[in-house]
């Protein structure tokens, strides 16, 4: 059984305590406080191991607990540390803090080391406490209890292609025929149940290229179906993605239509999967209708196509060339980005033009609706232009104008008046004046 995900509860060793002691020598009756301090507790450590194939191991033993350090001793002597817990997982392991899912470490080279848990301290003893003031303490301090948590390892493997196509494409034949690598083989779907690894040598140039295999991807994998889709992680650090695609139409599909629910399928785990160069081989070409389904794949789609059989081991020594040349050649020679089947673009067309479409009848509709609310008001702007125009050629509203301002300044000119009644008065206090003048 091969185990990619595995939850374990860890704990670091605590640290010894402090001893508390004198030393009792003939002829030295008070030799003084020699407790000594104690050890450390210790650490949880995991290690990247390539001889490691899964996480097999942390399934069935899920508690792990790293040793305490042991107490300190008379005549000075400190407690040993206790000895590290050391885990090996297969490289490209990762661990997360189980609940938040944060990522706290990541291993991918062999002999790396990451120190998970740290032990505790060891406490101090007697011997530390010495001083002018006190000669014999009793005082100790007990050792830092370790630290312990809850993890989720996960296991990402490392390989530089990655096998993707339907059930009884023809992946794990492939494996088989160019790795040393044994997976299972059987006529019916989902015979892959887990990750098959393998290598693939090339004593020309000394070099080697690992791939993986991974179970088949069906439509509505991302919702579970058949095997669902969490195992494409293990595909996620390949450089190249090969697409298994099944030139006979088994089971009454179509190459093209495999194809367009592959590319869903790796769009909808993850973008980042997704825009992976690729290589698609068309397998099963000993078969009569294999020929003319190529033709019309090619028609409909632009990347690179390599015609192979598995059965008549046609086209092999070519894929082998091609793989090597896609992942360790020059820039030039890799493939570039995926590029989208057709079919989709002109869905993606026909989409945005009934979208327009409908869209339309709604503008218009709110067209309407403004020269609708528009008319009205010019209408009411007609009949008050012809009050206004009634208005015109009446004269007392000329009039009327001046009128107002009239009233309005002889409100103004009424304080005006006291000065003309001043004016008035003036010649009969003369008259006044004149008459006693003539009565003297």
């Amino acid at each position: 059984m091969f185990i990619d995900e595995a939850k374990v509860i860890l704990k670091s060793g605590d640290g010894g305590h402090g001893c508390v002691s004198f030393r009792r020598e003939k002829f030295i009756p008070k030799g003084g406080p020699d407790g000594g301090n104690g050890g450390k507790g210790g650490d949880v450590v995991f290690l990247c191991d390539r001889n490691q194939g899964d996480l097999q191991a942390y399934r069935w033993q899920p508690h792990r607990r790293a040793p305490n350090g042991t107490p300190g001793m008379g005549r000075q002597c400190a407690g040993p540390d206790g000895v590290d817990l050391v885990l090996p997982v297969p490289p490209g392991t990762q661990i997360l803090e189980e609940g938040t899912n944060r990522l706290v470490a990541e291993l991918t080279e062999h002999g790396e080391r990451v120190i998970l848990l740290a032990g505790g301290k060891g406490g101090q003893g007697n011997m530390n406490f010495k001083s002018s003031v006190n000669q014999a303490p009793r005082r100790t301090t007990p050792g830092y209890p370790g630290e312990e948590g809850s993890f989720r390892i996960v296991l990402k493997t490392i390989a530089d292609i990655g096998l993707v196509g339907y059930p009884n494409a023809g992946k794990s034949s492939l494996t088989n025929l160019l790795t040393a690598a044994r997976p299972k083989m059987a006529p019916y779907p989902f015979t892959t149940l887990h990750v098959n690894v393998g290598v693939i040598e090339y004593p020309h140039v000394f070099g080697r290229i690992v791939m993986a295999d991974i179970p088949g991807l069906i439509e509505g994998a991302h919702d579970n179906r058949g095997l669902g889709h969490q195992f494409l992680r293990h595909i996620e650090r390949c450089a190249l993605l090969v697409f298994i695609i099944d030139m006979a139409g088994s089971e009454n599909r179509k190459p093209w239509d495999d194809h367009r629910i592959l590319e869903k399928e790796l769009r909808l785990y993850s973008k980042i999967l997704a825009a992976k160069p690729r290589l698609i081989v068309a397998n099963k070409m000993d078969l009569p209708a294999s020929a003319e389904m190529l033709k019309e794949f090619k028609s409909r789609i632009k990347d690179l196509v390599i015609p192979i059989s598995c059965y008549s081991h046609e086209g092999l020594e070519d894929l082998r060339m091609q793989l090597w040349k896609a992942v360790k050649g020059s820039p030039a020679e890799r493939p570039q980005p995926p590029v989208l089947i057709e079919e989709d673009t002109a869905s993606s067309h026909l989409a945005k033009k009934l979208s327009k479409a409908k869209k339309a009848p709604v503008k218009a509709k709110k067209s309407s609706t403004k020269k609708a609310k528009s008319a009205p008001k010019t209408a009411v702007k007609a009949k008050k232009k012809p009050a206004a125009a009634k208005k015109k050629p009446i004269a007392v509203s000329k009039k009327a104008k001046p009128s107002v301002k009239a009233r309005v300044s002889g409100k103004k000119k009424a304080p005006k008046a006291k000065p003309s009644v001043k004016k008035k008065a003036t010649p009969v206090k003369k008259v006044a004046a004149r008459a006693k003048s003539k009565k003297k």
